[in-house]
């Protein structure tokens, strides 16, 4: 009976798994693996001005995700077609999308279930923005970026992006919040990765 509960189970996981990527692909055409996935999860952004929390309008499915960006494409460059194709560089409703070379290695998203606006932050290792400061100039001058940060506060993991805002991800589990501050960790601190096993 154990070993069928526990089969069982196993094919629910992978069932979600599937069910996530394929999701995410409708976002984004790059996702390449899919590194972790929780069921809920909710985001807030640090307001300086007032040294508080606000919480934002994203509760849902938060994954983390490689992502092939072999082909050194740039982003898009019209509006509509940035929009069109994926917002995995952008933190929308707050900075816009980015624009110029895609780097961004992976991507945390969250699958909205409160309205169909998904939140997403960009994750570029901190050494391919440092060596894009070296490399590039004149990407680094038209958008700059700083290299991330992520800490685990109280029940928030709080990651610092690409352009210095602060975001807090609330997540029900104690133990998905440290695989995740972890796995951030992991991404942000070493070269990327072109698979995971």
């Amino acid at each position: 009976m154990t070993g069928s509960n526990d089969s069982n189970a196993m094919t629910l996981e992978l069932y979600r798994k599937a069910l996530n990527f394929n999701v995410i692909g409708r976002y984004d055409h790059k996702i390449k693996q899919l590194l972790f996935h929780t069921p809920h999860a909710s985001v807030y952004k640090w307001d300086s001005n007032e040294s508080k929390w606000n919480k934002l309008e994203y509760q849902g499915v938060l994954a983390i995700y490689l992502r092939d960006i072999t082909d050194g494409t740039d982003f898009p460059s019209t509006q509509h077609e940035q929009q069109q194709e994926l917002h995995s560089g952008s933190e929308q409703k707050s900075n816009g999308v980015l624009t110029g070379r895609d780097i961004y290695n992976y991507a945390l998203i969250v699958l909205n279930r409160m309205n169909p606006d998904n939140f997403s932050i960009a994750i570029a290792p901190n050494s391919v923005v440092n060596k894009r400061k070296l490399f590039a100039p004149q990407d680094d001058i038209q958008q700059p970026l700083e290299p991330m940060g992520v800490e685990v506060k109280d029940d928030l993991v709080i990651i610092k992006n690409l352009r210095k805002d602060v975001y807090g991800i609330w997540i029900h589990t104690p133990a998905d919040r440290q695989n995740i501050y972890d796995l951030l960790k992991y991404l942000l601190e070493n070269e990327p990765k072109d698979s995971f096993a």
